[in-house]
C-alpha cells in the first residue's frame, strides 16, 4: 500500500514544480559531473562489488 502512495506523491510534486515555472525562466542545460566525482563513484562502486563478492555466498 506505501508505493502507489509514494507513486501519487511524487506525481504531484513533480507536476507542481513543472507548473510553478515561469513561461521565460530560462532553460538551464544539463552539466556533466566533474571528472573526480565520476572517479569517486566508480570506485566506490568497485569498492563495493568486491565486498559483496567477499561476503556473499559461494
Amino acid at each position: 500500500m506505501e508505493m502507489p502512495a509514494a507513486f501519487v506523491t511524487a506525481l504531484n510534486d513533480v507536476e507542481f514544480e513543472f507548473n510553478s515555472a515561469r513561461s521565460n525562466a530560462p532553460v538551464i542545460p544539463h552539466v556533466e559531473k566533474p571528472r573526480r566525482t565520476r572517479a569517486a563513484r566508480a570506485a566506490l562502486s568497485r569498492g563495493l562489488i568486491r565486498a559483496a563478492r567477499a561476503i556473499g555466498p559461494a
